[in-house]
Formats: C-alpha cells, structure tokens, sequence
C-alpha cells in the first residue's frame, strides 16, 4: 500500500500553502493601504471643512476686527 505523504505531494502542498500565504499577505497590506489612505482624505477633508467654516463664520470675523487682528 501506497504512502498517503509521498515527497512530491508534500512539496506540491507546502508550495500551494506559501502561495496562498503570500496573497493573503499582499491583499491585506493593499486592502490596509487603500483603508489608510481613505481615512486620511476623509480626516483632512474634515480639517478643510472646519477651517472654512471658522474663516467664513461672521460672529468670527467680527471679533477679530475688535481685537484688531487683522490690521498689520
């Protein structure tokens, strides 16, 4: 009777294994980029936002006329 774990099937199974590995591996540092990268547009446009809003805002620049910040 025939060996189930002959030499040529452990090497097919371990290189099969490293291959899957290695695309797990590749897919979740792209998937972890493309989220990072997501968030940090997001985060800076919500940065963007809150500046224009504070720099449009007329109760803003009222009080920045009284404390005369805006004159050299």
């Amino acid at each position: 009777m025939r060996s189930w774990f002959t030499k040529g099937r452990l090497i097919t199974a371990a290189i099969g294994i490293v291959f899957m590995v290695a695309v797990f591996l590749l897919g979740a540092r792209q998937g972890y980029n493309l989220g990072y990268t997501d968030g940090q547009n997001k985060a800076n446009g919500w940065w963007i936002a809150q500046k224009s809003r504070y720099f449009d805002s007329g109760k803003i620049r009222k009080k920045r006329f009284a404390l005369k910040y805006n004159r050299i």
